[in-house]
């Protein structure tokens, strides 16, 4: 492999980037569970896996148990018709993406954190901080800030949840209580002050209570994740808002990325940055520069210092030559915190999908459906990696029969869902939902009038 080995210096004043108008996002699931589910113990097990491979300033998770005993209560019930959750186990990852069912690929945790991923280096137009949490009083005081400069939330949802750990061995991080409020902001560094008084039993254990705050759209995308519990002392954080699987025009030879930013939300501490890479053609380099005019040859570990609560913006500079594909990760590293990596992939656009295993087939994929069965109505859901205009789902009969279509638009990444209602001649039977443009096997529907 070849790198360029001098320091690239760009023309130009050196000024600090101001920050952006996002934070980065931390990521909560919502685990809708019951006591006497078996299949729920295989989704508890994918979770802790998830929990394993992040830390609590990425990902949070919170279960909520209905007809559980002391475990349930109204306002938990409330989460389950807000989301029509019907069958358990069902995981819904930001409010979008949901994961219904329990099987090898969630027990071993793959399936919940492939619907993780595209949260991982997520942004935020808001950030929420709760100054306070009393576990004995259940008094809670925060403020949400927006960010955006365009973004106005009006009559949204501020969630906040009250979670207990280790009730026993099976069961924790269960929600005893969730209040709702409404929420209307507009305009960047805006703030919202928020109190509320969750009631405490005194037969729960106060010291393993804690707090969780989010903020939920109409369309039930969950815009940022706040709570009490501990977080890393070292810890940074990627945000960007563009797709790390990049594809190119192979006649372009300078690529120049979109800003990413690298948040340090944990202690002061000085670090390196750099690139590894994992696979490329010979005749590729791979540099990256930051926003002050500097660019560095990607092998070489560079020394930057962050204060807690700064954040620092670069973009990558790479060289192309040949046509191929490129397997590489952004590297920031420090003795306290270790590596922490950003994997990008690169490809120029001749080549097709086939040529990378781990590239995605298709920017969307189709999800289940429910209810299944059903009986006039149901809600059809499309994944999405990136925003894209349309997504189109067909549907067949039992004969391969197309009998409908239904077009989705304006798909945000994470899940999102349409609704099909079938003519009234047809009859009751077995159907099949295909994602047009997609090789992935048909979902199976069965229309029970």
């Amino acid at each position: 492999m070849k790198y360029i080995a001098t320091l690239i210096l760009v023309l130009g004043i050196s000024l600090l980037a101001a920050l952006p108008n996002y934070y980065p996002l931390t990521s909560i699931a919502e685990d809708f569970s019951a006591t006497w589910c078996g299949g729920c113990q295989l989704a508890f097990a994918g979770l802790d896996v998830v929990h394993a491979n992040t830390h609590t300033g990425e990902f949070i998770s919170a279960r909520l148990y209905t007809e559980s005993a002391d475990l349930s209560s109204p306002s938990v019930d409330d989460r389950f018709s807000h989301y029509e959750v019907i069958g358990i186990p069902a995981v819904i990852f930001n409010g979008k993406t949901r994961i219904d069912g329990s099987n090898d690929q969630t027990s071993n945790g793959g399936a919940y954190y492939n619907a993780l991923r595209p949260y991982l280096h997520g942004t935020s137009p808001v950030k929420i901080n709760i100054a306070s949490f009393n576990s004995a009083t259940g008094v809670i005081y925060g403020t949400v800030e927006m960010l955006s400069p365009t973004l106005s939330l009006v009559d949204d949802d501020l969630y906040l949840y009250l979670v207990e750990d280790e009730l026993s061995f099976q069961d924790t991080h269960v929600t005893r209580q969730v209040i709702n409020q409404t929420i209307s902001l507009s305009g960047a560094g805006s703030t919202y002050d928020f109190a509320a008084t969750f009631s405490i039993n005194p037969a729960w254990n106060q010291g393993n209570l804690w707090a969780a705050a989010f903020i939920q759209r109409p369309d039930n995308a969950i815009l940022q994740t706040a709570h009490t519990l501990p977080l890393p002392t070292y810890q940074v954080r990627a945000a960007f808002d563009w797709d790390n699987y990049i594809v190119s025009e192979p006649s372009v030879q300078n690529y120049n990325s979109q800003p990413f930013w690298i948040f340090n939300p944990g202690a002061s501490d000085n670090f390196t940055t750099r690139i590894e890479v994992e696979e490329a053609p010979a005749d590729w380099y791979f540099n990256y520069c930051d926003e002050e005019g500097n660019c560095y040859p990607g092998n070489t570990p560079i020394p930057i210092t962050l204060a807690s609560g700064e954040a620092k913006e670069f973009h990558l500079n790479l060289w192309i030559g040949s046509s191929g594909l490129a397997k590489f990760r952004f590297v920031v590293n420090s003795p306290n915190l270790g590596d922490y990596e950003v994997p990008f992939r690169f490809r120029t656009s001749d080549l097709v999908s086939g040529d990378d295993p781990l590239s995605p087939q298709l920017n969307f994929s189709l999800g289940s459906n429910y209810p299944n069965p059903f009986r006039s109505l149901t809600t059809i859901s499309v994944n999405a990696t990136k925003a894209i205009d349309a997504a189109t789902v067909d549907i067949y009969n039992l004969k391969g029969q197309k009998v409908d279509s239904v077009v989705l638009r304006a798909l945000t990444p994470g899940a999102n869902t349409m609704q099909w209602s079938p003519s009234s001649d047809l009859p009751s039977g077995i159907y099949f939902q295909k994602l047009r443009g997609s090789n992935a096997p048909a979902g199976r529907m069965l229309l029970s009038k």
